[in-house]
């Protein structure tokens, strides 16, 4: 999505409200839709309240932008809640938080399973135990315990270079990086070069899916 506008994101929403299974949606296609209603937004506050017309355009616009782009999450939110509860990984590729999104409520679901398979032979726990088969169904993603904290990892393919190395949120020094390196590296340091097109995810095909 090069040149982001107000058609290209109504197109985005359509596509979403009119098919049953998650679209795709990249975290770099995300944030050029967040920049560029971050940029009517100030289109409108620099207007001239005079201008009415100018005015009244560029706030319905606004209000139709935040509209889309809410319901979009929001569907998307639905399709992915859905998907968890059934135990199938969504068709569609996910955002890095919806990604996260997903695995939490996978793992939720598979914890209140083993409670009740637990309750129906005779020994109840008194907490749910939980799971991680976060790998199983996302296996571009993974988890580590680290000092009774989860440190979650995702793979990426760099689209430009990293000239030196940096510090992960794990205290591991990762880097430099070439373009068109692959590396997992933590999500929390992925965040801001998926926004920004500096990695894109590694999507890994999970031959369990049908």
């Amino acid at each position: 999505m090069p040149d982001t506008n107000y058609d290209t994101i109504k197109n985005v929403w359509t596509d979403e409200l009119e098919n049953d299974h998650l679209q795709d949606l990249e975290d770099l296609r995300l944030s050029k839709m967040i920049d560029y209603i971050s940029s009517m937004r100030l289109k409108l506050a620099e207007t001239n309240a005079e201008d009415r017309i100018q005015f009244s355009l560029l706030t319905q616009e606004v209000l139709n932008l935040e509209f889309m782009i809410h319901d979009l999450l929001v569907l998307r939110r639905d399709k992915i809640i859905r998907a968890s509860f059934l135990q199938r990984r969504p068709m569609g590729t996910m955002t890095l938080v919806e990604e996260e999104f997903y695995n939490r409520l996978l793992r939720g679901f598979e914890g209140h399973k083993l409670y009740i398979d637990e309750v129906l032979a005779g020994n109840p726990s008194p907490t749910m135990t939980v799971e991680s088969h976060a790998s199983d169904e996302s296996t571009d993603t993974k988890t580590i315990d680290k000092e009774s904290n989860d440190m979650e990892y995702v793979l990426v393919r760099f689209l430009k270079p990293i000239e030196s190395a940096f510090l992960g949120l794990d205290d591991v020094t990762y880097g430099p990086y070439e373009a068109e390196n692959i590396a997992t590296i933590p999500i929390a340091n992925a965040r801001t070069w998926l926004r920004d097109g500096t990695v894109t995810r590694v999507m890994v095909e999970d031959d369990s899916d049908e």
